[in-house]
């Protein structure tokens, strides 16, 4: 083993040997290399000092084209740079587009997504609705016009009282307006006795005397009607058309005409009424001779009055019998009086009837007659369930409900056709409308029956147990007999049963109308607006919005009421000054002689004044007779369709007309007292010449 190491060594030995014989040769060829390589350098060191030589001149001449051609790099790399910029400006706002495009492609996608899902919703409900559309029944079509509206209702009714009222007042006021003329006329002809008399017997005819009297009262007729004319279709048109447009809020403003023939016809009647008076009244003293006319007119011969001859006329005093007497002695003063006065107590107390007549009617309408708070009308007729549904959902706003048919018919009774409201419920109606009569209350109908609102049954003179044809917009009939008349202030209403309508025309009207109490603690405003909001809910009326609307409408006629007042009070204070001044001018000889027998002012004053307080009383009296009479002539020409009103005094009523009757008894009395304490007894007393 130690000899095969020893062989391994030595010819490890031997090949380091040869390997170095090897490197001693390469050795010796590198040592020649370096020395060709020396020569050959310094061979080339001479040549390359020669061409260093030409290379730093061409180096030169090259550095001066590298400065120049190292600005015009810069330059360049400014060119480049600016270039570059720009360019990162675009590719950024290349970048910026891009993104912008995308984002506007995937809304633009989305909303095409979305549009394309919405078209087909629509297409879906469009098929709906179509699908909807061909299982619709035929519509029922209403032609609505301006009488379904309640501002117009509410104008339309107040025009008709006033024209109700126009036609009755006026020829009132006309006829003691003429009263007032020919008594007037009548004392100036009597007056200018001595005169005509004088006239006459200087030898101018009668035609020529009555001329002056003709001209004299036919001029002041025609100037006051004319002046009459044109105040009273001006001012008083002004005054109404101002009040009713602060309550109703009318627009445009009124344009006032004036009714021409009317006019002519008022002045040319007035007129002629008081030249044919002055023409009687002349002719009948012009057939006098001359002699007689000059002459005072022998005074009224005294003569024993009915009250004479009464038990207890001893027990009246001097005075008061001269005062009796002196009444009834003048019998045209004291007719004239009766009238005059009367007539304006009448018109006083007519003014307040109407106001009494129209003044509690929202009271009884919305207190006694409509006890329910809230009437609901539907889209569609309710079944049993659906309307159990809607009681269950507005059962903690509302306390009682009951559902009915209501509907505008027309009624025929006796050739006369008229619209009316009818309402088709059951007996529990009875609990959200009080029906009752004069004599107490009235029963719901049977089947076969119906219930007649009173102011429907005085238009058309229906009365109970008579028989009236009922007729719908589908000219369905119904043939009824009235059960009973029931008081109703407010719109028109026939009551029937759904029997008969079922037994009539075959089958039960639809319920589309719901009859509401609201609850205690609830305002019956907040309710309506919760019960609206139920999905076939058409319309919701509260009565107290009803109420206001009616107790609006009746309220201007206030101003019609208090105008009548007013006018027959100053016609009332002109005719009794007329009357009484009349009377101190034909007895002032009277007066003046008691006032030299001693009588002192207020002594003279009640010497007269009682006969005229007196005979205002009477006055009074009569008017108050007549005037409840005239109340139900006006109320019967006033007709309304929305609203009924009943002829209706006040006992108040009374004590006002009679009050200001004798207000202005003495209001006159106190003028006149004046005149009275002036009388100049020697010229009162002194002989005629």
């Amino acid at each position: 083993k130690q000899l095969e190491e020893l062989y391994a060594q030595r010819d490890e030995i031997q090949a380091q040997r040869e390997e170095l014989v090897t490197n001693q040769k390469k050795l010796q060829d590198g040592l020649k290399a370096i020395d060709d390589g020396l020569l050959e350098l310094q061979t080339s060191q001479t040549m390359a000092e020669n061409e260093f030589a030409s290379a730093e001149a061409q180096l030169e001449a090259g550095q001066v084209q590298l400065e120049q051609a190292q600005k015009d790099l810069d330059a360049n790399l400014r060119d480049v740079q600016d270039g570059l910029t720009a360019l990162d400006d675009a590719q950024k706002q290349l970048d910026e587009g891009w993104e912008e495009y995308n984002k506007g492609r995937d809304e633009a996608l989305q909303e095409l997504s979305d549009a394309e899902q919405k078209l087909l919703d629509a297409k879906a409900e469009l098929d709906d609705a179509r699908e909807t559309i061909d299982s619709l029944e035929e519509p029922t079509v209403y032609a609505l016009g301006r009488n379904t509206n309640m501002s117009y209702l509410s104008l339309e009714s107040n025009s008709d009282i006033v024209e109700g009222v126009s036609a009755v007042f006026p020829a009132f006021f006309l006829l003691i307006a003429a009263l007032v003329c020919i008594t007037t006329m009548t004392r100036m002809v009597e007056e200018e006795r001595t005169q005509i008399g004088t006239l006459k017997a200087l030898g101018y005819g009668n035609f020529s005397i009555i001329g002056k009297y003709l001209a004299y009262a036919g001029s002041a007729a025609v100037l006051g009607c004319g002046l009459g004319v044109l105040a009273g279709s001006s001012i008083f048109p002004l005054i109404l058309w101002e009040a009713y447009n602060i309550i109703l809020n009318i627009r445009p403003n009124i344009a006032l005409l004036i009714d021409w023939p009317l006019c002519t016809a008022v002045v040319v009647m007035y007129t002629a009424v008081v030249l044919a008076v002055t023409w009687y009244c002349c002719r009948s003293m012009l057939k006098e001779v001359p002699a007689e006319l000059i002459r005072p007119k022998p005074p009224t011969s005294g003569r024993k009055i009915f009250l004479e001859y009464l038990p207890f006329w001893n027990r009246f005093s001097f005075l008061n019998k001269v005062m009796l007497r002196n009444i009834f002695r003048y019998r045209q003063r004291l007719l004239m009086m009766l009238i005059g006065v009367g007539g304006c107590s009448a018109l006083l107390l007519t003014g307040f009837g109407i106001r009494d007549s129209i003044m509690d009617i929202v009271d009884f309408q919305f207190q006694n007659v409509t006890l329910y708070d809230m009437e609901v009308r539907f889209g569609d007729g309710l079944d049993t369930q659906e309307q159990e549904d809607f009681r269950e959902e507005i059962g903690q706003y509302v306390d009682r409900i009951t559902f009915a048919h209501q509907s505008s018919v027309e009624i025929d009774f006796g050739g006369q056709n008229r619209d009316i409201i009818m309402i088709s419920a059951d007996a529990s109606f009875g609990n959200f409308m009080d029906f009752h009569d004069e004599n107490g209350a009235v029963s719901m109908p049977k089947p076969g029956e119906a219930l007649l609102s009173i102011g429907m049954a005085d238009k058309l003179g229906v009365h109970p147990g008579d028989t009236i044809t009922v007729r719908d917009a589908d000219l369905n009939t119904l043939t009824l007999t009235v059960s009973a008349v029931y008081d109703n202030y407010v719109y028109n209403y026939i009551i029937v049963d759904p029997q008969t309508i079922a037994s009539q025309w075959g089958e039960l009207p639809e319920q589309q109308m719901a009859y509401m109490t609201v609850k205690d603690t609830q305002d019956a405003h907040y309710a309506g607006t919760k019960v609206s909001a139920y999905d076939n809910v058409m319309s919701v009326t509260v009565c107290s919005d009803l109420a206001d609307q009616v107790g609006s409408m009746l309220e201007a006629l206030n101003l019609v009421v208090v105008t009548v007042v007013i006018c027959a009070g100053l016609l009332a204070v002109t005719v009794t000054y007329n009357l009484t001044n009349i009377n101190i001018t034909e007895r002032i000889r009277e007066i003046a002689t008691i006032k030299v027998l001693g009588f002192n002012a207020g002594e003279s004053a009640a010497y007269v004044f009682k006969e005229n307080l007196l005979l205002s009383v009477m006055g009074a009296g009569v008017g108050l007779i007549f005037g409840q009479w005239l109340l139900d002539f006006v109320m019967s020409q006033i007709k309304v369709d929305m609203v009924w009103m009943e002829a209706r005094l006040l006992p108040e009523s009374y004590v006002w007309a009679i009050l200001l009757t004798m207000l202005s008894a003495i209001v006159v009395d106190y003028v006149l007292y004046f005149k009275l304490d002036k009388i100049n007894m020697a010229e009162a007393l002194k002989s005629v010449e």
